[in-house]
């Protein structure tokens, strides 16, 4: 039990979270480690707090998206919750002013009772990851997936297939030719580097990878105006339709 004479500290983030991403939640986690090593302090809550639509930084995703994938990213923590406030505010707000509301929030919560148990939100150790599905992939970061809209643009220039996946989240883009193996970086899924090759099997562009993981591929193909694809892993698969727009 955290000894009666440590100072509580609330950690505040503001920032764009444009996406969320591991690393702004490992930053949470690093310095509570450095603050309670000390001896000095207790850390008993974290608080992320996304920038508003109205600071206008170009490629900012609406505040309304950023502040969904910062709740599903940080549902399963026991101490690091998400703040809407500075979101909500018609204009930007300065750095000061936010942290000058949450300190006057804490004080009315601090007459009342304690926002966090710190003693039931166990410390997470430096060494410490995300956990990961069987298919390798960071946990928040599939509800996060779970939860997105996205659009499929496929083109073909010469020999040269072009395939774009958009989301509000992350956009990802691959290009190849027919039958030529190249290097593909599965950036935002499983961030692994594999040799890829894509072939037409019938009516379908099919996609084997190959790496670490084994069985591993998609294969797209169009069935009236729908777009199919599945993904595959290791026995694993994952079906997703799209409709043409």
């Amino acid at each position: 039990m955290a000894s009666s004479n440590l100072t509580k500290v609330v950690l505040l983030a503001c920032g764009s979270f444009n996406p969320i991403t591991n690393m702004h939640l490992r930053m949470f986690e690093l310095a509570r480690d450095h603050l309670e090593d000390t001896g000095q302090f207790t850390v008993v809550k974290g608080i992320i707090s996304p920038v508003g639509d109205a600071y206008k930084k170009q490629g900012l995703i609406e505040a309304s998206h950023r502040l969904e994938m910062a709740r599903l990213a940080t549902e399963d923590s026991q101490w690091i919750t998400v703040d809407s406030w500075e979101c909500d505010q018609s204009e930007w707000m300065e750095t000061a002013k936010v942290v000058q509301h949450h300190h006057n929030k804490l004080l009315v919560a601090e007459d009342n009772t304690d926002d966090v148990d710190s003693v039931s939100a166990a410390k997470k150790r430096r060494v410490e990851e995300k956990p990961l599905d069987s298919s390798g992939i960071k946990t928040p970061l599939r509800k996060i997936a779970l939860k997105l809209k996205q659009r499929k643009v496929i083109e073909q220039q010469g020999d040269l297939y072009i395939i774009k996946t958009i989301s509000s989240f992350r956009n990802y883009t691959i290009s190849f030719k027919i039958d030529q193996m190249f290097e593909e970086y599965t950036k935002g899924l499983d961030e692994r580097v594999v040799k890829s090759v894509v072939s037409w099997q019938g009516n379908k562009l099919v996609c084997e990878q190959i790496g670490e993981k084994r069985n591993r591929g998609w294969a797209h193909w169009m069935e009236g105006d729908k777009l199919h694809l599945e993904l595959y892993c290791e026995g694993e698969v994952c079906k997703q339709v799209f409709k043409r727009a």
